[in-house]
């Protein structure tokens, strides 16, 4: 079933603000029946399959969250900033160069300071132990005690339950 115009702008409306009832007035359906047209709509297998559809385009895969990890856990202080190479000291935060390198998603936010800004970046810490977690590096451990006694094993066998 092809969707019609209006469903079209439901569907747009819809993966703006996640209400049925916004959605369908946006989409110019009467204030009367919003409601229940919103509803209707989500119900109907073309207009879900169609959210599903652009939500899975819009996904990162798994790999891609590796890789964002990845980028954080490398990130350096470096590629935003230029240091005068006689006195060691800073000379100047370089957006520039860190946009030509493809790092400004690394920046967590950027706050107006008296002396200037105040540049943070993406907890790189965090991302290495998310990592580290990815690669099975940090193990919890639980010891299992029974006062001294001995834990015996205890199986069934599924097909007598």
């Amino acid at each position: 079933m092809a969707l019609s115009s209006k469903q079209r702008l439901f569907i747009d409306e819809y993966l703006k603000c996640w209400n049925a009832t916004q959605s369908a007035l946006n989409a110019g359906y009467s204030p009367r029946s919003a409601h229940t047209i919103g509803w209707e709509n989500l119900q109907k297998p073309a207009i879900a399959d169609e959210i599903q559809r652009r939500l899975d385009e819009s996904a990162m895969s798994a790999n891609e969250v590796i890789q964002a990890i990845g980028e954080i856990g490398r990130s350096d202080i470096s590629d935003f900033i230029e240091i005068d190479e006689e006195t060691g000291r800073l000379k100047s935060i370089d957006f520039g160069k860190a946009k030509r390198a493809g790092k400004l998603n690394l920046i967590k936010t950027i706050t107006p300071t008296a002396n200037g800004l105040k540049v943070e970046l993406h907890d790189r810490m965090r991302a290495l132990e998310l990592m580290g977690k990815h690669h099975g590096l940090f193990m919890d451990r639980v010891d299992v005690t029974s006062n001294g006694d001995t834990i015996k094993a205890v199986g069934f066998d599924i097909d007598k339950v």
